[in-house]
């Protein structure tokens, strides 16, 4: 089908179509799910990530319950560690959370005995988080855990392959964010 004919079926397809075909290139079955035959005819790239991200957080939740860690607060961990010192904020904008949802990692950590907090000096509620050596234990812990996930996921494709696939994904934040840019210039094009 060329490009011309698959843009022009995509017009006049119903937005809320779905059809259920095989998908190509394996399923999204995990261990013990039956195999996933369901494929939107639209929008299928964002369900499509979406699906793997939910199964790579179904695999990441198992790993890191073991160890009481939720993965945002491995996230915050991994920070920290390699930050050494960093205030609500930062850990907010690296682990990609808002500063509220932080509020409430960083008083988990702090209970578990895997950080301490420092609250600034001066104007504003700064708060400096540190990792306690309990807390690098456990870090340690999960990022062998991580690792060899990591290691499985590569396993599973040729190095070709799996260079490709992480070259497009650190491409795509770039182009979502691209995608926000061109809309809010149309809708200040609209509101001027």
């Amino acid at each position: 089908m060329s490009e011309h004919t698959s843009a022009h079926s995509a017009e006049h397809e119903d937005e809320d179509d779905q059809e259920l075909v095989p998908a190509s290139g394996g399923s999204l079955a995990g261990r013990g799910h039956r195999p996933v035959r369901y494929r939107p005819s639209t929008g299928y790239l964002p369900w499509l990530l979406t699906m793997c991200d939910r199964e790579l957080a179904r695999h990441m939740t198992r790993l890191l319950a073991e160890l009481d860690l939720t993965e945002a607060q491995y996230g915050v961990l991994q920070a920290l560690v390699h930050l050494r010192r960093a205030s609500s904020a930062t850990l907010a904008r690296s682990v990609s959370v808002t500063p509220q949802a932080m509020v409430g990692l960083v008083a988990a950590l702090e209970r578990k005995g895997y950080i301490t907090r420092e609250f600034g000096r001066g104007a504003g509620r700064v708060i400096d988080a540190e990792v306690t050596a309990r807390g690098k234990e456990a870090y340690e812990a999960a990022k062998r855990r991580v690792r060899a996930l990591d290691r499985s996921l590569r396993r599973s494709y040729t190095d070709e392959e799996f260079d490709q696939l992480v070259g497009l994904l650190e491409r795509l934040p770039g182009v979502l964010g691209r995608l926000d840019d061109q809309r809010g210039s149309r809708r200040r094009g609209v509101d001027d």
